[in-house]
This record gives C-alpha cells, structure tokens and sequence, in this order.
C-alpha cells in the first residue's frame, strides 16, 4: 500500500474544513439578519422599558392671556325709604316719589327697559305698581315701605353720568355711585380676543417644551376651554377711593341741580385660560 505524503494529508484537511460555497453565503445572510434583528429591538424597541402606547405620548399646557379694557355698563341701584304714621300716606309718598323718578330718568333719555322699579320685594318691571306693597316694617305705629330703583346703562358712558348727576338730587339712601361691568356685546368681543391670544399661547408653551426636552409636538388631542373670567368688577360703593355711595350724606338739598358727581369707571381685566394636549413624537 503506497504511502500518503504530507502534501496529501494537508489537502485532505483543508477539504474536510472548508464549507461550501453554498453554505458560506447562507452563513452571512443569516449573521446579518441576526445582527439586524438586535440592533432592531435594541433601538427601536427597548424591551426594557415600559410599553408606551402612541396615544399616550402627550404634553399637556395651560395657555392663559389677559385683556384690559374699560367698562360699558353701569348699573345704580338706589334705595329711598318712606315712613310715616298713616299708611295710606307712606304708599302714596312711595308711588309719587317712584313715578317722578322714573320720569326725570326718561327726560334724560334713558330708555323704559332700562329701568325697573320694586317696593318690599315686588317688581314690576316698570315704575307703575299695580297692587299695593305690603310695608317692610311696622314700628311704633310708623308704616315704612321701600322703593328700590334699578338703572342699566349699556355703551352709553355720557348718559350713565347724566343720571348719577340727578340721583344725586333725588336724596337716595342707598347707593348712587353704579357697578361698572361689561355689556353682553363687550364681554363677547373681548372674550374672542383673549381665547385667540390664550391659545396661541398654549402652542408657544408646548413648542418651548418641545425645543427644551427634546421632542417634536404633533397634532392636539384635546382641548379644555376654561373661559373667562372678571376677578376685578368694580363696585365703587365698596368704601375705597372716596366713593359716594349713601344720598344723605352728600346734604345736597333735592332742588339742586348743579351737583355734579364725576363717573369714573376705571379699567377691568379679564383672564381667559385654555388647557390643551398635544401628541408628541
């Protein structure tokens, strides 16, 4: 038997090694795929951290702003009492000082809607009194009735003077200073203009976020209107800044008429909030 030499004996090892060309390239492929699948789950996935759900992926902002303006609205509500020994006498000085009033006030031009007169709880909407009020006290053999006066200006600040100018004559013992608010009209108007500044807020505080941590902001989920709201309604009967507020203590007679009490509204802010979601990416 002839001997094998060593030249033989390497070839027949480098043979039994070598893999087929065949099965080298499936080898590479399924290398490849396997590192592909772990840089996948590696970065994409990260199954070590919590499975976080794309709707859950949110920022929520508040966007707030604050408009300022003037009040159109001023309300009065004096007060006069009548007292006398005869009832008869106190209603008829209630219905007669009521109904002379009423008439100045329309002389000025103010408008019967406007308006509106009660006496002890009865309203009428007007200064007639169909029915006679029951008097609110009975003290010592005095009847005593009240006549409650309520005047609305709207978007009318020289008339809203002109009438405190004559309830100051009139001898009110309740307020004669107005409440300053805003009308239906104004508060509509400003209310668009603060939702429109609060939400362009809530977007640049969402954007900063964005830019701060890092992420980008998609489209909103939702939205929570929270409105407006007046924190400084100015009452000027509320004892501050020299207001006038009691008729008898300005001892101006009922004849005058050159008494002048200057209308001074002020300014009101308004605070408009709006509270908004935003899917982050």
């Amino acid at each position: 038997m002839p001997l094998k030499t060593k030249t033989e004996d390497e070839a027949a090892v480098k043979r039994k090694f070598t893999f087929p060309r065949g099965s080298t390239l499936f080898s590479l492929i399924l290398l490849v795929i396997i590192i592909g699948l772990a840089l996948y789950i590696g970065i994409w996935l990260k199954p070590w951290q919590p499975n976080v759900k794309a709707s859950d992926r949110v920022i929520s902002v508040t966007g707030q702003a604050t408009v300022t303006a003037t009040p159109d609205e001023y309300v009065f509500t004096p007060t006069y009492d009548f007292t006398d020994a005869v009832q008869a006498t106190a209603l008829s000085q209630l219905t007669t000082t009521s109904q002379q009033i009423v008439n100045g006030l329309k002389a000025l031009g103010t408008p019967s809607s406007d308006i509106q007169t009660s006496s002890d709880g009865y309203s009428s909407g007007g200064y007639e009194l169909p029915v006679a009020p029951t008097p609110i006290s009975q003290d010592n053999g005095q009847y005593t009735y009240e006549l409650d006066l309520t005047v609305t200006i709207d978007d009318n600040t020289a008339l809203a003077q002109k009438v405190q100018n004559y309830l100051v004559t009139t001898n009110p013992t309740g307020d004669v200073t107005p409440s300053v608010d805003f009308s239906t009209a104004m508060q509509n108007s400003l209310e668009n203009k603060a939702r429109n500044l609060a939400e362009q807020n809530a977007r640049a505080n969402a954007v900063q976020s964005a830019k701060n941590l890092g992420f980008k902001i998609a489209a909103v989920k939702t939205v929570v209107d929270n409105g407006l709201s007046n924190n400084n309604v100015v009452s000027p009967c509320d004892g501050s800044g020299g207001s006038v507020c009691m008729g008898s203590d300005l001892a101006v007679p009922s004849t005058s008429s050159t008494q002048n009490l200057t209308l001074q509204p002020g300014q009101n802010q308004l605070e408009y909030s709006v509270s908004v979601q935003f899917y982050i990416k």
